[in-house]
Parts: C-alpha cells; structure tokens; sequence
C-alpha cells in the first residue's frame, strides 16, 4: 500500500474517533488554551487599523481517541521506515500532528487587554478561529512591534503581537515551503516526511539574504497554502532564522477534508491573500518571492498585471526536477519587464 493510500485510511480511522462536542461556556476554561497569530496594522483616517486572528482549543493529549489516532498515523511512518519506537522522528511527528487532533472550541468570546481597554472577541468559528477588525488611534513609531494578552482567570500568558506598518515603505511577500524551507513540495511522500516528521531545513542561503532585505527596512508577509495547525512547529523555525513578520496559513480540518485538501492548489488561495495585503498598503513597493515547484510565478504574475506600480521585482527559487524551461518563463512573463523578475539559485 502506497504512503497516500495509508494515510487515507489512517485520516478515515482519525475522522471517525474525533468527535465535535458544543461549548457550554462562552469564557475561557482551565483546559483550553489560546493562540494568537503574529498580525500588521495599517495606517487609516481612523488610526490604526487590523483584524486579531485568535484560535481556542483544547488539547485533550491524554483522550482515548487521540492516543489511537497517533497511534494510527505513527504505523503509518514507521511502514516507510521514518519512525521507530523512542526516535527523536517519533516524538517531532507526535508534536506536530497533535494540532491536527486538539478539539476546536466554537462559539467563545474570549476577551484581550488592547492599549488599556478590555476587548471582547468574535465569536470563534466551528473551526475555533475567530478574526475581529479592531481600530485604535494612537502614536506609534513606525514597523514597532507590540504585544497585547488574552484576559485568564487562571493567569496564563496568551500573547500576541501586532507590527505598526507605515503607509510607505518596502514589503517583502514570501512563500514557505520550498521557498525558505526544503519541502519538497513535488514529491508528496518526501512533502509528508518533511512537513511531518525530519527537522525543518533552510533553503540555501536564503536566512542571509532574507536579513540583507530587513538590514533595507524590508516589512516581511510569510503567505503560505500550509494549514494553520503547522503554525506552532513553523514558529520556532521562523524565528530561528528568519526576520519577523506577519503569517498567513491557510484552513484545513481533518474532520471535514479530505487528505486531498492538503494537496489542492493554492492559486486562487494565494491571490486573494496577496490582493488583500497590497490593498491595506496601496503605497508600498513589494518583492515577490517563491519558488518554481507549482504555482508561485503564475500567482506572482497575475498580481503583477494588477498592482503594476506596486511590484518591485518578483523572485522565483529554482527547485529542482521542476519546470525549469525558458519556454515557461517566457510565457508567464511575456506581459513584464525583463527586469521586473528574476530566477534566484
């Protein structure tokens, strides 16, 4: 059976043990925890504007199902030969894929501590997320960073942070995987192995060149067809080597989607999350930059054709073993300047 078939078969067991249970309290509970999403504000009439992305759950580590649920996926990797009984390969799969298993907490309002008034949330969704436009009018030095917290009667640190962009200034839009992490996009089992269970992996060079554009006062956007849930493993990683910046992910529920979801194309996905940010930031001049695996240079592309004024250069890696033909390039970008974009080693 093929590494696809297995964790089909895995996801239908996963899909069958996990149940969505009703929230009976709309305030937070000891056993459910907050993440808050690294976010920008942009400057309007009203001060300065930005939407808190919020996600509530519980982790429930220790619930029957979830233990035969990882146990299910870790037969899966340990059949290919990636994890065996005690590995450090073991444990990182465990880590990362239990944010695949919390139980999603709907319908909680949660409240935040935001420039000295005590905010009440959206509601979250089904999924646990919830996003709530917010406007606060006051000074703030350009590209800072500040922190704000979940209100806890129990005294945990929910932290998130929002970065103060001016309305001009250079911004850097980036994909992941493949891009500033080696992925292997094109090769699913090696995605699945490099996603899941091996330590993430820089691309060559690029935490160096990536630190030239923040030395430039670059303002960096990480947009990215990954599912939120790898939000907490890419943290670190991003953190590590990376300049700071807003992260954008996109849905994905096991209990709703099929494994095959993971895989769909991320065109129109991308497209509309870079529309939107160019829109909040209409004087800034952006630097596109992913890779030639799947669709980077036709989504860089179209949003070149539509934002012409605001796109500096677009930037593309070479991946290899993907379409790397001048007849390619040529085609895509028969409507751009030549020195309007570029393939990057």
């Amino acid at each position: 059976m093929t590494l696809i078939k297995s964790l089909r078969l895995s996801l239908f067991i996963i899909t069958t043990l996990l149940v969505t249970t009703a929230c009976s309290s709309k305030e937070l509970k000891k056993d459910e925890s907050v993440v808050l999403f690294p976010i920008s504000a942009n400057k309007t009439e009203a001060g300065w504007e930005f939407t808190i992305h919020s996600w509530v759950f519980e982790k429930e580590e220790k619930s029957l199902s979830r233990i035969v649920a990882q146990k299910s996926l870790k037969e899966v990797f340990e059949s290919i030969g990636e994890v065996t009984d005690n590995s450090d390969n073991a444990a990182t799969l465990q880590r990362r894929f239990m944010w695949f298993l919390v139980d999603n907490k709907q319908k909680k309002e949660i409240q935040t501590l935001l420039n000295g008034q005590l905010i009440t949330l959206a509601k979250t969704a089904a999924n646990g997320h919830a996003k709530t436009l917010l406007s606060v009018n006051k000074e703030v030095p350009n590209g800072e960073w500040q922190s704000f917290k979940v209100k806890d009667n129990y005294q945990r640190n929910f932290q998130g942070e929002i970065q103060f962009i001016p309305q001009q200034g250079l911004s850097v839009i980036s994909d992941i995987d493949d891009t500033i992490k080696v992925s292997q996009v094109l090769d699913k089992k090696e995605l699945l192995i490099n996603t899941f269970v091996k330590p993430y992996r820089v691309t060559k060079g690029f935490p160096e060149y990536y630190k030239e554009l923040a030395a430039q006062g670059a303002y960096f956007h990480y947009i990215s067809a990954s599912p939120w849930q790898l939000y907490p493993s890419l943290k670190p990683f991003l953190e590590k080597y990376y300049p700071k910046g807003t992260i954008t992910l996109r849905n994905f529920r096991i209990k709703d989607s099929s494994l095959l979801a993971f895989f769909k194309p991320s065109t129109g996905y991308k497209i509309k999350q870079i529309q939107n940010l160019i829109r909040r930031y209409p004087k800034h001049q952006f630097i596109l930059i992913g890779d030639s695996g799947e669709h980077d240079p036709e989504v860089y592309a179209t949003i070149y054709q539509q934002f012409p004024d605001n796109i500096q250069s677009i930037q593309i890696r070479a991946v290899e073993g993907s379409n790397l033909t001048d007849k390619r390039f040529k085609e895509i970008f028969k409507h751009i300047p030549k020195n309007s974009w570029r393939l990057l080693p």
